[in-house]
């Protein structure tokens, strides 16, 4: 009986270290930026920032681009997750494949593709000028309000079709066809047999989405120009610019408690969707388009073509092409990949290895924390089903969540201020705590699909409940581990803010020597590292979907 105690909290020690640790990296950050500031200081300066227009404007600027991107991305995201979910196409697995844009390609090569398709020397005027005779003469819309959304938009409707798309797949379409025998029409039909199934999953998609738009910095940086300026704008304007410690802390401080709010309603939506998806039945059947259908298919086909996969294309025109712009275009070639594969110490190939040198071990962070933490949650859901919610559950939770309401700028600010002098360890723990909330979330959903029979088999032989999850649901869960460890790499391998920040000596990953090639006019070069870098990421990242699949 002794023993059987010891061995239970010999199992119990092990998810309570990991949510002590992933709860302390988490909030150091955080920490470290308001612990830098005396409390009297940072009381003033908060009270200076709640009682200023400045910091009001930006507020309301943050709140209402992040609404308006979000309302643009359902638009966009909801009928391809609708046509994902009910119908077989020609490059319907492309649709989820989108899905790796918002995690694993970093704004800035978002920010230089709709430059250079959208801009006023961009594909598109030029297309207009020759074929039309028609010349943009005035700023561009990218900079201003409409540009900001668009751009949030484009880059962040992915995650609608993946949620809501996947979702939708596993809802069964009897319920909507029975209403139609019912005589409800189409609209109707859906209103009352797929919406209140499908609403948490809506619900979750868009709080998201919400939430990364909130935290935009590089694109509101770019695209705002005198239009307005966002709280993470103000952050890093006040530390970096201004020399105002206390009142980044204070704006900072600000923003993570409204994002707090945000992940609330996000993990709210998130358990009602898990609830939703344990009374689904059997997985809706897809069919070939006809009719309607196949006219609405082609025309959101020709949409996305236009407005994503254009900027795309003006990427790839642009990393082959042998002119410094579209004024001296002198064709194509491999000259922009020859100059950054020259020299003894060539730039692509050196930041492709600090990239592996990093991103790696952040992946094989952010994994062993999601498993140690899955099995946390798995213990404890057991639990509260016996004695209801407690102490721990909580804990869990706010472990899982927290690194969800910290923007990649005070994140970053705070780990300069732990780590001055940065360094590669610094770079791959702020990137494995950034990938962490998805690894978990993943992890978790694998191990609560597992079948119970294996495991109270190997629990009635004597086993531990570490053994048991060890030996029994590690194994069982093994794909979906290594896909969530490939989503965490291609997080990893794509992030720019810890690099930037963090990154010491003559550090430089993939990220970083594309951002340093944008902010010196070099666009065709940075093009070129920026197809590299796709390629790394979005590699990896249909591995995963492969995985996932059981492909």
């Amino acid at each position: 009986m002794r023993g059987g105690s010891r061995l239970q909290g010999e199992s119990a020690l092990f998810p309570r270290a990991a949510v002590i640790a992933v709860l302390a990296v988490s909030v150091a950050p955080l920490a470290a930026v308001i612990l830098s500031v005396e409390p009297e200081r940072l009381a003033e300066a908060l009270g200076q920032a709640l009682a200023g227009q400045r910091t009001l404007a930006a507020l309301g600027f943050t709140i209402t681009q992040s609404a308006a991107s979000c309302l643009l991305a359902l638009a966009f995201g909801l009928p391809g997750a609708w046509l994902y979910a009910r119908y077989r196409f020609p490059g319907r697995r492309g649709l989820m494949v989108l899905s790796a844009v918002p995690f694993c390609v970093p704004p800035v090569l978002v920010i230089l593709a709709f430059v250079l398709y959208f801009g006023n020397a961009g594909i598109v005027n030029r297309v207009l000028l020759a074929v039309f005779g028609i010349r943009n003469e005035g700023p561009s819309f990218l900079y201003s309000f409409k540009g900001i959304v668009l751009v949030h938009a484009f880059y962040n409707f992915p995650i609608i079709i993946q949620i809501v798309g996947g979702t939708w797949t596993r809802l069964p379409s009897s319920r909507e066809d029975a209403a139609r025998v019912l005589g409800a029409g189409g609209l109707r039909a859906f209103l009352t047999g797929t919406l209140p199934s499908l609403g948490p999953a809506i619900g979750q998609a868009a709080s998201l989405v919400f939430l990364f738009c909130f935290f935009s910095f590089s694109v509101v940086l770019v695209f705002g120009g005198l239009g307005g300026s966002t709280l993470e704008v103000e952050v890093y304007r006040k530390a970096r610019l201004e020399a105002d410690p206390a009142g980044a802390a204070a704006v900072a401080l600000l923003e993570t408690l409204i994002a707090l709010t945000c992940v609330a309603i996000f993990g709210l939506f998130e358990r009602k969707a898990a609830q939703g998806a344990r009374h689904t039945g059997s997985k809706g059947e897809t069919k070939r388009p006809h009719g309607l259908v196949r006219v609405l298919l082609v025309f959101y086909g020709l949409f996305l073509a236009f407005f994503f996969l254009g900027p795309i294309l003006s990427l790839v025109v642009q990393a082959f092409s042998l002119s410094s712009g579209w004024d001296r275009m002198a064709g194509f070639g491999l000259g922009n990949f020859r100059r950054l594969l020259a020299g003894p110490r060539p730039p692509l190939l050196r930041a492709l290895g600090d990239s592996l040198a990093t991103a790696t071990p952040a992946a094989l962070l952010a994994t062993a924390a999601g498993v140690a933490l899955a099995y946390a949650k798995l213990g404890y859901s057991k639990r509260r089903q016996e004695a209801g919610a407690g102490i721990a559950g909580q804990a869990l939770d706010l472990a899982g969540s927290l690194p969800l309401a910290l923007s990649g700028v005070v994140t970053a600010l705070g780990w300069v201020l732990l780590f001055p002098s940065g360094g590669a360890g610094p770079v791959i723990l702020a990137q494995a705590t950034v990938a962490f909330p998805f690894v978990l979330r993943g992890i978790s959903g694998a191990f609560s699909s597992l079948e119970g029979g294996p495991r109270l088999a190997a629990r009635s032989l004597g086993a531990s409940p570490l053994t048991v999850f060890l030996t029994v649901d590690v194994p069982a869960a093994a794909p979906s581990i290594a896909a969530s460890a490939a989503f965490a790499f291609s997080m990893a391998a794509g992030d720019v803010n810890a690099p930037l920040m963090l990154g010491s000596g003559d550090f430089q990953s993939l990220p970083l020597l594309l951002y340093r090639l944008v902010a010196s006019y070099r666009f065709p070069e940075a093009c070129a590292v920026g197809l590299v870098l796709s390629a790394l990421t979005g590699t990896v990242f249909l591995l995963k979907e492969r995985t996932t699949d059981g492909t």
